[in-house]
Order: C-alpha cells, then structure tokens, then sequence
C-alpha cells in the first residue's frame, strides 16, 4: 500500500507531486510550495526588490500556478514552468504599477508586455526552455563520468534522490554529494539564463 503522509511525499518528484494535486491532495501543492517558494521570491527580487511586492508576488504566482495547473505540460520541468508565471507576474505587476524597477529589455528580446492572463507560458517560452535544456544536456555530456547520470536523472527527469539513490543502487548520502558536486561544475562551466539546477 501506497504511503501518504506529509513527510513520505516530501520525497516525490515535482511531476508525481502535480499528479497528486490534480487529485486534490493538498498536501502535494505543500510540499511544492515549501520546495520552490524561497527560490521564486529570490528570482522576483531580482526584478522587484521591495520585500513586500515581491512576497505579494510571489503567493499571487503560485496561486495563478495551481489555479492553471491542469495546463502544465509535463514534457517540460516543473520549475521552468513555475518560473515563466512568475516572471510574467512581475510583468503584470510593473505595468500594473508602472514601476521603473528594471529595464524590460532584461527580458527576451522583443517579448511583448501583456495583460493580465500572461501567466500561461507560451510557445516561445517552452522553446527558450527546450533551448536551455538543450544547453544543460550539452554541459552534462562534458562532466567526469561519475556525475552524469545523477546529473541526467535529476537536471534533465527531474527524479527525487531517493528514486536516483534506488535506480542506480547507491546510498543517499553519495548520491546527494554527487548532485552537488555536478551542480557546481555546471555552475562553473555553463551559462543558464533560467534556473534549472535545482
């Protein structure tokens, strides 16, 4: 029998946690919330840096997040997906506010500022993240080879560690130091204009 608690699932994958909040369990969105909510408010500081916005922005994405989580395509990671609402938030948010935070030419060249239903990502957002994804793939081929495949599952397929530790019958503890380890040289030796080494 399948285990249920808080604590048991906090070591699911983004996409088994989704399955679970399209199932309405509550503790699924949680888990995600608690695991992506630090880094999405440090990535809106970055271009709203008043505390205050940038907390009011961040709950205003996750809930835009759970409200269109029916339309999240798990081809794609779920951290890329979540990041694209939370940038077109604070996109919603500057012209909401007419805010003079950060040059929009940060943005994607010749990316249109629009209304308020930008959150959903569009084609053009999931080809800046098969392009980033792309780029990681390229950098992961050139890690030492004791980093590859932990680097593959967990970058690329998004596995839990346990799932990593499991299906190439390592422990935990080596596999998380190996995750690290990877996450650094790929820190060093690429570029990534998105989060998605987490």
């Amino acid at each position: 029998m399948e285990e249920t608690g808080l604590k048991h699932i906090k070591k699911y994958s983004d996409k088994k946690l989704v399955t679970l909040v399209l199932q309405k369990r509550e503790e699924a969105s949680w888990v995600l919330v608690s695991r992506y909510q630090d880094k999405i408010r440090k990535f809106i500081m970055q271009l709203v840096p008043d505390p205050d916005d940038a907390s009011d922005i961040s709950q205003e994405a996750f809930e835009k997040a759970f409200q269109m989580i029916g339309s999240y395509d798990p081809q794609y990671a779920f951290s890329t997906w979540l990041y694209t609402i939370a940038r077109n938030s604070c996109i919603d948010f500057m012209r909401r506010k007419r805010l003079n935070v950060r040059s929009l030419d940060s943005f994607t060249a010749g990316e249109e500022i629009v209304g308020k239903d930008s959150y959903v990502p569009s084609p053009e957002d999931h080809l800046i993240f098969e392009q980033e994804i792309d780029k990681l793939k390229r950098e992961i081929e050139h890690l030492p080879e004791l980093y590859r495949a932990v680097a593959e599952m967990r970058f690329i397929h998004e596995y839990a560690y346990e799932e990593i530790a499991k299906e190439l019958n390592l422990p935990l503890g080596t596999v998380k130091t190996r995750i690290r380890r990877a996450k650094e040289h790929l820190h060093k030796n690429g570029r990534f204009d998105i989060d998605i080494l987490s």
